[in-house]
């Protein structure tokens, strides 16, 4: 699979204890920011509906300008729409092994 530099900060992580329901998406480049949203989102497969149902953003150097965030935002829905199709990939790879 390509690797597409505009992904190369993106993270995905967890916190069970305070949001069992949700994931996020940590970016480490500037603009730095850290989204939740829901786990159900994952399904989407409109941008859309990825951002309406975002549960919170933090920008951690302040909120950069509309432009920005948007392409932020975009980039975090493809990001995570890759490591989707990885995940199913990987899994499927470990049926083969089964008996």
């Amino acid at each position: 699979m390509k690797k597409h530099e505009a992904h190369k900060h993106f993270f995905l992580g967890e916190n069970k204890q305070w949001f069992p329901d949700e994931e996020f998406i940590v970016h480490m480049a500037e603009p730095r920011c850290f989204i939740r949203f829901s786990v159900e989102l994952a399904m989407f497969a409109e941008f859309e509906e990825f951002y309406s149902n975002i549960a919170n953003i933090e920008w951690i150097d302040g909120k950069p300008d509309e432009s920005e965030i948007q392409e932020v935002l975009r980039n975090a829905w493809n990001f995570l729409v890759i490591e989707e199709i990885i995940l199913e990939s990987d899994l499927e790879d470990m049926e083969d092994f089964e008996d």
